[in-house]
C-alpha cells in the first residue's frame, strides 16, 4: 500500500514507526487476509473481536480518561523499544554484511522494560503483519482485528489511526491493554523486504534458510507493513 512522500517516518529494524499513514493509491497490491475469522459486534459503541476462548478484545478511545495514561505510556514504550532496536541493528550493520545481520538479528530476544512503581507493566512486545516473515509473529484474533481495522481504513482512502488501543478481557485474569502503532517499509527496508532479485549476495539464501515461508517481500518504500504492539497491565493500586 503506497504512501505519499510527505508521510512522517522513522526507521525501525527494516520497518518504520509511522506518526500517521495516509490513504493507499490505486496501485496498491492486494494484502493477504488475517488467519482465521474475526467476528465484530457493537459493545458500548466499540468494535469487539470475539475470540474462540470466550475472551474479548474491545477497541477503546485512547483519550478516554480511564485509559489515557495507559495508552500514552504504551505509545512511549513503543518509541523507546523502537530506538533500542534501531541501535542494535545499526551496530550490527556497522560491522557485518547484511546477510550476516539477518542471521544474527532473528535470534535476538528483546528484554521487556523493567516494571516501574506506579506505572503500567509491559508484559509483551510484538510485531505482526498480514504478510508474515516469521510464523511465530502470526497475529492472534485481537491482533488480526487491529490489522483488519487499519487495512479497512486504507482501502477506504482514509488516514489510519496513529494509535489503536484494545482492552483484552479473559475470565479470571487481569485485563490486558494493547497499544498498536502502524509500521511501514522505508527505502532501507527493501534490502531484505523488497524485490528478492535486487538483494545483495547471501541475503536471499539467509532468508530462505531462516524463513522458508517468508511472505514479507516485494514491498516498496512507504508501503504499510503491519503493526508493532505492546501489551500492558494497569499499575497496582497501593493499599
Amino acid at each position: 500500500m503506497k504512501l505519499p512522500q510527505n508521510a512522517l517516518v522513522t526507521t525501525l529494524v527494516g520497518s518504520l514507526l509511522l506518526s500517521g499513514l495516509s490513504a493507499a493509491d490505486n496501485a496498491e497490491k492486494p494484502a493477504a487476509q488475517p488467519q482465521g475469522s474475526v467476528t465484530y459486534f457493537d459493545a458500548a459503541g466499540s468494535n469487539t473481536a470475539a475470540k474462540a476462548d470466550g475472551s474479548t478484545a474491545t477497541f477503546v478511545n485512547s483519550d478516554d480518561p480511564a485509559v489515557k495514561d495507559i495508552a500514552q505510556y504504551g505509545f512511549k514504550m513503543i518509541e523507546r523499544i523502537g530506538g533500542m532496536m534501531i541501535s542494535e541493528v545499526n551496530q550490527e550493520l556497522a560491522t557485518r554484511e547484511i546477510a550476516q545481520t539477518v542471521s544474527i538479528m532473528h535470534l535476538k530476544s528483546l528484554e521487556l522494560p523493567k516494571p516501574v512503581a506506579g506505572k503500567p507493566t509491559v508484559t509483551a512486545i510484538k510485531r505482526t503483519s498480514l504478510m508474515l516473515r516469521d510464523p511465530r509473529n502470526a497475529p492472534d484474533a485481537a491482533d488480526a482485528a487491529a490489522l483488519d481495522k487499519i487495512h479497512t481504513q486504507l482501502m477506504a482512502d482514509e488516514s489510519p489511526d496513529k494509535m489503536l488501543v484494545q482492552k483484552v478481557e479473559r475470565a479470571g485474569q487481569p485485563v490486558e491493554w494493547r497499544v498498536y502503532r502502524p509500521i511501514a517499509a522505508s527505502q532501507s527496508c527493501l534490502a531484505c523486504h523488497g524485490d528478492p532479485a535486487t538483494f545483495r549476495p547471501g541475503v536471499k539464501a539467509a532468508l530462505d534458510l531462516l524463513y522458508p515461508e517468508d511472505k514479507a517481500v516485494e514491498y516498496g518504500a512507504k508501503e504499510w507493513r503491519g503493526v508493532i504492539r505492546v501489551s500492558l497491565t494497569a499499575p497496582t493500586t497501593a493499599k
